[in-house]
This record gives structure tokens, C-alpha cells and sequence, in this order.
């Protein structure tokens, strides 16, 4: 008998994808709030679709087969991005624990795991939030093109799931946002339907705005989001907070599927030196015929300072892990290589939604 061998292609982001969106309207209709990264994304990808949709509008066939295509349209490639991870809020325990049955049961149609880990108390996230919220990570894990003699491709999500113990209005980001491209969240509007809207309690001036002013803010927001810029505006006064502060700015610069500027630091990224000067780092010459992607130091207005992006990374990375504390004030403090301190808990006094 002639052996018959059959070839099937799956797109990963693409399965990605797809479980992502069935997790997050399990979410919704559970009244559950997602915030963060996935919300920011969504708004960038969206808009990146409608310059992809615009673009095969007048092709016929359309050729929506080629939408996963990176080479098709690159100048649209935003519309593929696809959210590290979810964060999601309730109100009720009830809400949060119904969420996770459907979850299991979602899995489990698909030969999926569902593994849940209570946080304990000691994590930072509490200094934030108050003894009253719960925070539950959850991750899920399916194989995708599994055959009998092939274990096929892993496909991962990872869920952050903070739970309101008590009677209180409040939504996230709690007052405490880090970026301003985290303003924003997905709530229910009716079944199967939610919106995407700023949040209540930004933190921000934003909160006291008139509907007009609000709406005014909110279309800057959104497009300096398009463009790549955004705002650290994370205003908390803590021993620990410069430690949060660094890692939150790590984890922004390194993202690979959208660069973003963060334009109110006392560090900024050019692609040009207009001074010569040595990298404080690797110590080799920086001019303004060197190719490559550097960063500015800002901390001493009186001596700019010029690094290789990379060779400032690295050292940036090192001396947030390593908590220095003044002796003066007894807090943490992120210092740059000329040991100026980058202040990043003042950093909202230069955001435009404090001017």
C-alpha cells in the first residue's frame, strides 16, 4: 500500500491569538476588568488593522489569507501584535473563582492545563494595593499539532488575577499607574460585548477632568501610543519605589514587538551623537558617524552624557537589581554611570498630563 503523507501549517500567533481573545471574553462576562498590556495592544493593533483593511480594500479577491503574512503590508505589521500576558481584575471573589472554573473547562476541551498560585502577602504588589485585594497567577498550557509521534508546539499564557476582598469602588490601575499607555481597560457593556475606555481611577489629573477635557486627553494619549511615545507617571512615594520604578522601565525598553520612547526621563534614546565623547561603558568613541542606537543621559544638564543603547541597558539592568540605598534618606535609588541620581518617582512632574 502507497504511504500518504498530508502537511498541515499552523500559525502560532495566530493560535495564540485566538485562545487570548476566548480567554479575555470569559473574563468579561464574568465582569472581570483587564488592564494593562493587553489593552494597550489591542488599541495599537486595531489601528494597525484598519491601515491593513484599508489597504485590500480595493483588491479583489481580498487577500485576508495573507493577513498573518509579515511580508504582506509591513508597514501594517502592529496589526499581529499579541499581548504577553493578561491582567484582569474582580470585585468578588465569587466572580474571580467562576472565572477560573470556565478557564479549566476551557482547557480542558482542548487537552489543556490550568495550574493557580496564591501570591503570598510579602510580594511588593501589596505595598501597592492594600491588604485588601488577593492576587492569584495563573497559567495555562496547551499543545498545539500534537500527534502520536510528534509532542507538538507549546502554546503558553500566563494570567495576573487581582481579586477586591472587600465592598469597595474602585478599578484598575488603583490609582497607581506606571505608563501613560496603561490608563486604559476592557469592562463588560452587555454579553459577549465590552468597550475599551480609561479608567476611574488613573491617578492622574485625568480622574478630576470635565467629559471634554477628558476626551481631549485621552485621543493624545492614544496617539502618542501609535507614534511609540508614552509617559512614566508612576508617582508612588515608597522606601522600595525606585526598585518598581526601574523594573517597570526595564521591562518597557526591552519589548521587541513595539519600541516605545519614554519621553519624560532623564535618559532618551537618539540614533544620532552630535558630541564625541567615550561610552561610559565599553569606553569606545561616540560621534556623530558612529552607526548604532544610543541613549542620553540627562541627570547633570551641565554634561550630557552619550552610552551605546546596549551597553546602557546592561548596566541599568545591574544597578536596579542591586537596591542601593542612600544614606542620607534611606531609600532606594537608581543612579547613572556618573552616579547622578535618575529621580524616576519625580518623573510625572514632566508628563503633559500634570502641565
Amino acid at each position: 500500500m502507497q504511504s500518504r503523507m498530508q502537511c498541515i501549517s499552523v500559525n502560532m500567533n495566530k493560535e495564540k491569538r485566538i485562545v487570548l481573545n476566548n480567554i479575555k471574553m470569559i473574563g468579561i462576562n464574568e465582569d472581570g476588568i483587564i488592564y494593562g498590556g493587553m489593552v494597550r495592544d489591542e488599541i495599537i493593533a486595531t489601528h494597525y488593522k484598519s491601515l491593513f483593511d484599508e489597504f485590500v480594500k480595493p483588491m479583489e479577491p481580498k487577500p485576508y489569507n495573507r493577513f498573518w503574512d509579515k511580508t504582506f503590508h509591513p508597514e501594517s505589521n502592529k496589526r499581529l501584535l499579541i499581548p504577553e500576558d493578561i491582567d484582569i481584575y474582580f470585585k468578588t471573589n465569587e466572580r474571580a473563582t467562576s472565572f477560573i472554573q470556565k478557564l479549566t473547562s476551557y482547557a480542558n476541551n482542548f487537552a489543556g492545563r490550568v495550574l493557580v498560585h496564591d501570591v503570598p502577602r510579602t510580594n511588593s504588589l501589596f505595598y501597592v494595593l492594600g491588604e485588601n485585594f488577593e492576587h492569584k497567577i495563573v497559567k495555562m498550557s496547551f499543545r498545539i499539532g500534537r500527534t502520536f509521534s510528534f509532542g507538538g508546539h507549546k502554546i503558553e499564557v500566563k494570567m495576573d488575577i487581582i481579586v477586591n476582598t472587600i465592598d469597595t469602588d474602585i478599578e484598575p490601575p488603583f490609582n497607581a499607574a506606571d505608563f501613560s499607555s496603561n490608563l486604559f481597560l476592557m469592562a463588560k457593556t452587555s454579553l459577549n460585548r465590552y468597550e475599551i475606555r480609561l479608567s476611574k481611577n488613573t491617578g492622574t489629573p485625568i480622574d478630576q477632568m470635565s467629559y471634554l477635557s477628558k476626551r481631549r486627553a485621552e485621543m493624545r494619549i492614544i496617539e502618542n501610543m501609535i507614534q511609540g511615545k508614552i509617559e512614566f507617571i508612576r508617582n508612588i512615594d515608597s522606601i522600595n519605589a525606585e526598585y518598581i520604578n526601574g523594573l517597570r522601565i526595564i521591562k518597557m525598553l526591552l519589548k521587541t514587538d513595539v519600541e516605545y520612547q519614554i519621553t519624560n526621563l532623564l535618559f532618551r534614546e537618539i540614533s544620532v551623537s552630535h558630541c564625541s565623547q567615550n561610552c561610559d561603558i565599553c569606553l569606545e568613541m561616540i560621534n556623530a558617524d558612529t552607526p548604532g542606537s544610543f541613549v542620553e543621559i540627562l541627570t547633570n544638564k551641565h554634561a550630557v552624557n552619550v552610552m551605546h543603547k546596549k551597553c546602557f541597558i546592561g548596566y541599568f539592568t545591574k544597578e536596579v537589581a542591586k537596591k542601593y540605598r542612600s544614606t542620607e534618606t534611606g531609600q532606594i535609588e537608581c543612579r547613572c554611570t556618573r552616579r547622578n541620581s535618575f529621580n524616576f518617582k519625580e518623573s510625572y512632574r514632566f508628563s503633559s498630563l500634570w502641565n
